[in-house]
């Protein structure tokens, strides 16, 4: 967002008032869809809107309920009547991400043929987004995790300062969390009572373009002398290649700096088991399967592994170790 854009949704939001005769309070922007203009809105509630002019083109939105909601209805401003996509977010906590979020759905529809179809598919995007990371904080087993795969983003760097940002895939929900030149990588963060670790889909644990996947189970403690996730964030951004693909990363993974909420969770890293993952290791991969991949009707697969059936297959390693096996 620029900081223009900004300023400009500043305004809005800052000169509209609770609606009390009305359904919605507009205040109309300078992008015009089927010669109406779009508007950002607050109804009686306070929730924020945003009204992109469908005029008579043939849509239709995503009903579940959502962090971000949308809907087709017909409004009339100034004595004109026209039915609009009703794109609007009830949290206050999301209010920043939602002025984001109406800016990327204006640069979508300015200028295009279909405003309206433009739109709703600017805003499927944020609705996976919203629906698979809690934006406005982790939960701490997701802390727990985010700070496995950033102790394991730092010794990566550390063996190579230009190591790209972008070979850490974990945020992305792809099957490896880091996509190394030598090797890939998947890391599980184990809490103190662990016995099992949870693998996403058939490839999570299937090797690819010929490199060698390593399992990398982080034993993660709470420990007052530890570091926090802020922490970690704070010591890499100095030593990342690239600070824009990393705050992306970050985003994605649903980390945002709260200033008014101190990051007061606190860990360390206790043990380090690297299992290179072969044909003996216990997993579920396509070729597992006699026709290669999931039955027809059957959605993504999720699944345990007892700890007791994978640490046979393990050694000791430092993250050292493997980070300089994966650059080289």
């Amino acid at each position: 967002m620029t900081d223009l854009e900004l300023s400009a949704l500043e305004r809005a939001w800052a000169v509209l008032i609770l609606p009390r005769a009305r359904e919605l309070a507009s205040f109309p922007l300078d992008v015009v869809c089927h010669a109406q203009p779009c508007r950002v809105a607050i109804d009686g509630a306070g929730a924020r809107h945003l009204l992109v002019p469908a005029s008579d083109e043939t849509v239709s939105v995503d009903p579940r309920p959502a962090a971000l909601s949308t809907v087709i209805r017909k409004l009339d401003f100034g004595g004109s009547t026209t039915s609009y996509v009703d794109l609007s977010c009830t949290e206050p906590g999301l209010f920043p991400e939602f002025d984001e979020v109406v800016t990327d759905v204006l640069e979508a529809v300015s200028g295009a043929d279909l405003p309206a179809a433009a739109a709703i598919d600017a805003i499927a995007r944020w609705r996976r987004l919203f629906r698979n990371t809690p934006l406005r904080g982790l939960s701490y087993q997701g802390k727990m995790g985010l700070f496995a795969e950033l102790t394991v983003l730092s010794s990566l760097v550390g063996a190579d300062p230009h190591f790209p940002v972008g070979a850490w895939r974990g945020p992305l929900r792809e099957p490896h969390d880091f996509e190394a030149a030598a090797r890939c990588i998947e890391v599980k963060a184990l809490g103190q009572a662990s016995d099992s670790i949870v693998v996403h889909g058939l490839e999570q644990l299937d090797t690819h373009d010929g490199r060698p996947l390593d399992l990398v189970l982080l034993r993660v403690t709470e420990d007052l002398d530890g570091w926090t996730v802020t922490d970690l964030v704070e010591h890499l951004r100095g030593s990342v290649a690239s600070q824009t693909e990393f705050r992306s990363r970050l985003s994605a993974a649903g980390w945002s700096q709260q200033p008014d909420h101190p990051d007061v969770d606190r860990f360390a890293t206790e043990e380090i088991r690297r299992i290179v993952v072969g044909p003996d290791t216990p997993r579920v991969v396509p070729s597992s399967l006699i026709a290669g991949s999931l039955p027809d009707g059957v959605g993504e697969l999720t699944y345990q592994i007892d700890l007791a059936a994978v640490l046979p297959h393990s050694t000791g390693a430092s993250l050292a170790e493997i980070a300089e096996e994966a650059v080289r």
